[in-house]
C-alpha cells in the first residue's frame, strides 16, 4: 500500500473563509486518478483503502471506482482542482505528454530542472510568510514548446500547504492579503502581460493535478510564454503540456465496491523530504493507536460492513472519525488488451468537517450535512431533530451507534499538566 493522494476535499463543512463568512459547499463529489502502476489487482480484486490520518471527521455517502482504458501513446487525467466554480468532473483523453521548453521564478532565475520531470523535487522560490499557506505574491514564467497544437492543456503537477478556518480568521481582522488563487497570464505581442484565467483556484490536497487551458493563450492570443500568479503556497513539481483528444477514445467501466469495511486503524508515521515537500503518510507504519486529536463529538458509525451506506448518493453515509480506516474491494475486470493501457478513477461523494476552534459548530458533528442544504448554517440541536436523522433514523440503531468524545485526548492533556 502506498499514499496516492488526499481524497473529498472540495467539500468542507464549516470551513472560515473570514472573520464572518464559511465556504459553501458547490459540489460534494470528488474524483482523484489512480495510475495503473499503483493499482494492481489481488486475488481477483481491486483493494483500495481511505484512511483517516487528521483532526477531521468524514462522511462518505458514496464510493465507486472507474477502470479508464485508454490507447498506448495516449493519458488520462482529472482536473484535480478546488475552485469557485468547480471544474467540470470528467475523465479528459490527451495524446502524448510534451516537456514545457523553459521555466523561470518571478526574478528571472531559471527553475526548468526543478519542474522538468515528476521526481517529488518542488519549485520552491517564495519564501513563508506570516501565517501557513499564504506567501509573497509570486508567479512562475513558463515557455511552450512549439511542438504543443494550440487545442491543448498545460498539465501542472504539485501541492498546496493549505491555510484553515483559524488562520483565515486572522487574516480578515488584519491587513495582511488574502489568499488568492492561480491567476494565468500570457504575454502580448508588445511585451506586456494579458489575464487568460482570472482565478482558477488551487490544487486540492498533495500530488494533484491541475489542467489549465491552452486555447486561450496559444490560439486566441497566439503567445507561449504564461505566467502562473498566486500569493499561496503551490509547490509545484512538473508541468507539461498535452493535445486535448476526445474523450470517446477511452473506454470506461465503473465498478461499485464488492466489499466494504470499517474499521479501527490508528495514525500512519508521517515523513517529510524537506521543507519544500508534503507530509506524507506512511501507511506500513503506524505510530500509534491512541487518540491524538479532540475528535468531534458524537455518534460515528459503528466497524463492519458499510456497503449499504456507500451504493448511492442518498443522504445515508458512513461517519468516519480519525484514525478509521475504509477497506474497498472492488472486482476484477477482464485484463487490458494488447495496444491499450489502464488507469483508474475513485469517485466519492460526502463531505469533511474538521476540529479547529474557528471551524464552525466544530466540537460537534452535527449538524449533519444533507445534500438538499448546502449552506451548513443551522445551528445544531438535538440528534432527534436533525432533518438527516428524521429520514434515515433507522441508520442510528444498525450503523450509527459509536459514540465519540475526545476523553483520551483530554486526559493526556491533564496528564501533561500535572507533570510540569
Amino acid at each position: 500500500m502506498t499514499f496516492v493522494t488526499d481524497f473529498i476535499w472540495r467539500s468542507p463543512l464549516g470551513l472560515r473563509i473570514n472573520a464572518h463568512e464559511t465556504a459553501g459547499i458547490m459540489t460534494t463529489e470528488d474524483w482523484v486518478k489512480i495510475r495503473g502502476d499503483q493499482l494492481q489487482p489481488r486475488e481477483g480484486y481491486y483493494d483500495v483503502r481511505i484512511t483517516a490520518e487528521l483532526w477531521e471527521t468524514h462522511f462518505f455517502d458514496h464510493i465507486s471506482l472507474m477502470v479508464v482504458d485508454h490507447p498506448v501513446g495516449t493519458e488520462v487525467f482529472v482536473d484535480e482542482r478546488f475552485a469557485f466554480p468547480p471544474p467540470e468532473l470528467k475523465v479528459h483523453v490527451t495524446g502524448e505528454l510534451v516537456p514545457i521548453t523553459g521555466a523561470w521564478d518571478d526574478r528571472g532565475k531559471d527553475v526548468l530542472e526543478l519542474v522538468a520531470v515528476q521526481d517529488e523535487k518542488y519549485a520552491d522560490f517564495f519564501g513563508r510568510g506570516d501565517y501557513q499557506g499564504i506567501t509573497r505574491h509570486h508567479y512562475l514564467e513558463v515557455e511552450i514548446s512549439d511542438e504543443t497544437p494550440e487545442d491543448a492543456w498545460l498539465i501542472a503537477r504539485g501541492w498546496i500547504r493549505p491555510t484553515d478556518s483559524s488562520i483565515n480568521v486572522a487574516i480578515s481582522q488584519g491587513l495582511h492579503a488574502a489568499p488568492s488563487g492561480l491567476r494565468v497570464e500570457a504575454q502580448l505581442p508588445d511585451g506586456s502581460w494579458g489575464i487568460v484565467h482570472a482565478n482558477l483556484g488551487f490544487p486540492s490536497g498533495k500530488s494533484k493535478t491541475v489542467l489549465i487551458d491552452l486555447v486561450p493563450a496559444l490560439r486566441e492570443l497566439g503567445s507561449r510564454r504564461l505566467r502562473l500568479h498566486t500569493n499561496m503556497e503551490i509547490y509545484w513539481d512538473v508541468l507539461y503540456t498535452a493535445e486535448k483528444l476526445s474523450d470517446s477514445i477511452g473506454q470506461v467501466t465503473s465498478l461499485l465496491p464488492a466489499e466494504a469495511d470499517l474499521g479501527y486503524r490508528g495514525f500512519s508515521v508521517v515523513s517529510e523530504a524537506d521543507r519544500s515537500s508534503p507530509e506524507l503518510p506512511e501507511y506500513g507504519t503506524l505510530s500509534g493507536t491512541a487518540q491524538v486529536w479532540r475528535d468531534l463529538i458524537g455518534y460515528h458509525t459503528r466497524f463492519g460492513d458499510v456497503l449499504p451506506l456507500l451504493e448511492k448518493v442518498d443522504d445515508r453515509y458512513v461517519i468516519m472519525n480519525a484514525a478509521d480506516e475504509i477497506q474497498l474491494r472492488f472486482t476484477e475486470i477482464n485484463p487490458v488488451e494488447a495496444g491499450w493501457q489502464r488507469d483508474f478513477v475513485l469517485v466519492g461523494d460526502g463531505w469533511v468537517k474538521d476540529g479547529d476552534y474557528n471551524t464552525t459548530f466544530s466540537t460537534t458533528l452535527r449538524p449533519l450535512p444533507s445534500h438538499g442544504d448546502p449552506t451548513y448554517d443551522e445551528p445544531p440541536g438535538r440528534l432527534q431533530a436533525d432533518p438527516v436523522y428524521k429520514r434515515h433514523s433507522s441508520d442510528w440503531q444498525e450503523y450509527h451507534t459509536r459514540y465519540v468524545v475526545p476523553e483520551g485526548y483530554s486526559r493526556g492533556l491533564r496528564f501533561e499538566n500535572e507533570n510540569q
